[in-house]
């Protein structure tokens, strides 16, 4: 096994904050910061290689709000579809490149930070890049999640909000 693993990370970013109104909670600031830039700031900051933002909802503001880092933002016409659609964009993004796992991570994680995706990418390189990884606290699963390269067809077939 390589000694470190290259990980991609797919950033879900185009839901519609039906539960907050009028808002997009993705551009609600947090300590002056949007939250959908904390989030990118975070995965940078962990060292994860490539990063994926896939936009629906507001995506002009969501990508205006991510000016600035080095990141590839894919558009989701079908965000209204769910979360599974976004993922399954994200997903294609990554098809003719080539990494050991696939960090998906929602944008609305405001106080995420990459001490926690280094946990979760080095348990991920723990099971040597063959498990699905998912962060657990107090018995309940949470985010972000690693999956192995290889289910990266897999994640393309997503739809709906499962």
């Amino acid at each position: 096994m390589k000694e470190t693993l290259e990980i991609a990370a797919i950033v879900l970013a185009a839901g519609q904050s039906k539960r907050m109104g009028l808002a997009n909670k993705l551009l609600m600031e947090i300590g002056g910061i949007p939250m959908a830039r904390r989030v990118v700031s975070a995965i940078q900051a962990s060292g994860v290689g490539k990063v994926v933002v896939v936009t629906g909802f507001e995506s002009d503001r969501v990508e205006q709000c991510l000016i600035g880092y080095d990141i590839e933002i894919v558009w989701n016409e079908n965000y209204e579809e769910g979360m599974g659609s976004s993922l399954a964009m994200g997903a294609r993004a990554l098809a003719n490149k080539r990494f050991d796992g696939i960090l998906v991570c929602l944008g609305d994680l405001p106080y995420l930070k990459a001490d926690v995706i280094n946990d979760v990418t080095r348990a991920f390189g723990e099971a040597c890049g063959d498990n699905i990884v998912i962060p657990c606290f107090g018995g309940k699963r949470g985010h972000p999640v690693v999956f192995p390269f290889r289910y990266r067809e897999d994640l393309e077939m997503s739809s709906g909000d499962a």
